[in-house]
C-alpha cells in the first residue's frame, strides 16, 4: 500500500530552496518549488544527488595540501560504486557525476580564488531560520575564516555540483540565486556565529564548482536581505492555499 507524504503544516524551505525560488522565471516554477517543500518525499529512500562529492570537496577545503589524496581515494570508491552491480541505476549514475564534479574541483581550485580562508567543519546539526514565519534549514558545507588587519572575519561555505540548465536565462538565473545564497549564508552567520568572529559577507561564499565560479556574499546586502525578507512574507501568506 502507497504511503502518502506528510505534508508540512508549517513553512518550511531550504536554503537552496528558497534561493531557486528567489529567481524562479515564472509563477508557476515559484509554485513548484514551495509544493516540493510543503510535500517531501517519505515511505522509500532517497539519492541525495551529489552528497559524496560535497563531502570530498569539503574535505579538500579543509586539507589543502592533501587534496590529491583526497580526490584519488574518492574516485577510486566512487567508481567501485558505480561498478557495483548490485547497486541501482540511480546510485550507479550519481556516482558517476561525482567523479566527474570532484575532477572538475580539482582541476579548477586554483582558479576561483578559494585559498585565502581556511576552512572548517561547520556545526552538527546546524540550527534553522525563522524568517518572518518562514522556517529556513541553512546546512552549510564548510565554515570559512580569514583575519584582516587583527580582526578575525567568518562565514559560511555551500558547495554546488548540480549542473542544471545552461541557457543564458538560465545561467543568469543560477548566478543570482547563488548571490541570494551567499546572503542567506551571512545572515545565518550573523544569528549563529558571532562567537567566532566577526561575520563578513564576503566570507560567505558558494562555490559553483561545474561553473567553476565563487560567489562572495555582497558588502552591499542589505537590498537581497530586504528581498529574501519579502518573499518569506509572500511564502508564509500562500503557504495554506500552496
Amino acid at each position: 500500500m502507497a504511503v502518502t507524504p506528510k505534508q508540512r503544516v508549517s513553512p518550511r524551505l531550504s536554503a537552496s530552496q528558497l534561493a531557486d525560488y528567489l529567481v524562479a522565471a515564472t509563477p508557476i516554477g515559484q509554485l513548484g518549488i514551495l509544493r516540493q517543500a510543503k510535500n517531501p518525499a517519505s515511505g522509500k529512500a532517497m539519492i541525495i544527488q551529489y552528497q559524496l562529492a560535497k563531502r570530498a570537496i569539503a574535505e579538500c577545503l579543509r586539507n589543502r595540501s592533501q587534496i590529491n589524496q583526497i580526490v584519488a581515494k574518492a574516485v577510486m570508491e566512487l567508481e567501485a560504486r558505480r561498478d557495483n552491480g548490485a547497486n541501482g541505476p540511480l546510485v550507479r549514475d550519481d556516482a558517476q557525476r561525482c567523479i566527474g564534479v570532484i575532477q572538475t574541483f580539482q582541476q579548477a581550485q586554483n582558479q576561483m580564488d578559494l585559498w585565502q580562508h581556511d576552512y572548517t567543519e561547520p556545526n552538527v546539526p546546524s540550527p534553522t531560520m525563522n524568517i518572518h514565519g518562514v522556517e529556513v534549514s541553512v546546512f552549510p558545507d564548510v565554515v570559512a575564516s580569514i583575519q584582516h588587519r587583527g580582526v578575525d572575519r567568518v562565514g559560511q561555505v555551500f558547495i554546488r555540483c548540480m549542473i542544471g540548465q545552461t541557457t543564458d536565462g538560465a545561467e543568469n538565473r543560477r548566478a543570482e540565486a547563488n548571490g541570494h545564497l551567499a546572503t542567506i549564508a551571512h545572515m545565518h552567520t550573523m544569528q549563529f556565529l558571532e562567537h567566532l568572529g566577526n561575520p563578513h559577507a564576503p566570507t560567505s561564499m558558494v562555490i559553483d564548482v561545474p561553473r567553476k565560479s565563487l560567489v562572495r556574499g555582497s558588502v552591499n546586502y542589505a537590498r537581497r536581505v530586504a528581498n529574501i525578507e519579502t518573499a518569506c512574507k509572500m511564502i508564509a501568506a500562500i503557504w495554506p492555499t500552496v
